[in-house]
């Protein structure tokens, strides 16, 4: 009974994290994301899922809108997936892509009016027959297949004259470690118990 009960509070121990759920930012609703790459929006992500549905168009225009966010993974957490969950133009234009970048840290640095993409981890063309497809692998390039704690920044951007709409479903996990750990934690409950 005892080593059901263990196991029980290791599972729900284990588990937990994953029940805090995400964030949810429209900007339809919660307002522009920053335009400002030295200034981007930042989130706090917990475990569990998270999107961010946003509008760019004209970025390379100087009226144009460029979307620069942070994501902050506290310890012991990291991104599994981003999903490229949409990707449309929502007045019916034939311009339905956009420009993906993700760079570690804090901050974009790269000057969108001379792109030089060696700081960025990796970018993606976002489009309609990408939906629904993971594209964290080809963000985080080198980095890994996961994005442990720490500092992430994105851009998003549409340099044509249509609108584009899209959204981002990002997957936050007890990372790797931190699920071994807690197994430990719960195995060695169960036998200090015997």
């Amino acid at each position: 009974m005892q080593i059901r009960t263990a196991a029980a509070l290791a599972a729900i121990v284990v588990a937990a994290p994953l029940a805090m759920g995400g964030v949810f930012f429209d900007e339809g609703v919660d307002g522009d994301l920053s335009n400002d790459r030295f200034n981007p929006t930042v989130f706090n992500l917990g475990a569990g899922g998270s999107s961010f549905i946003m509008d760019v168009i004209d970025s390379d225009q100087p009226q144009g809108d460029l979307d620069y966010f942070t994501v902050v993974i506290g310890d012991g957490l990291a991104i599994d997936s981003i999903v490229l969950a949409e990707s449309f133009n929502p007045g019916g234009g034939f311009d339905n892509v956009a420009f993906i970048a993700l760079q570690i840290g804090p901050i974009v640095t790269v000057d969108p009016a001379s792109p030089n993409p060696a700081p960025l981890a990796g970018f993606v063309i976002g489009s309609p027959n990408l939906i629904g497809t993971n594209i964290l692998p080809t963000l985080a390039g080198d980095v890994g297949p996961t994005l442990g704690s720490g500092e992430y920044a994105f851009w998003v951007q549409q340099t044509g004259e249509s609108l584009t709409r899209l959204r981002l479903d990002f997957n936050v996990v007890p990372a790797p470690g931190a699920m071994a750990v807690l197994g430990l934690a719960g195995w060695a409950g169960v036998r200090r118990r015997r």
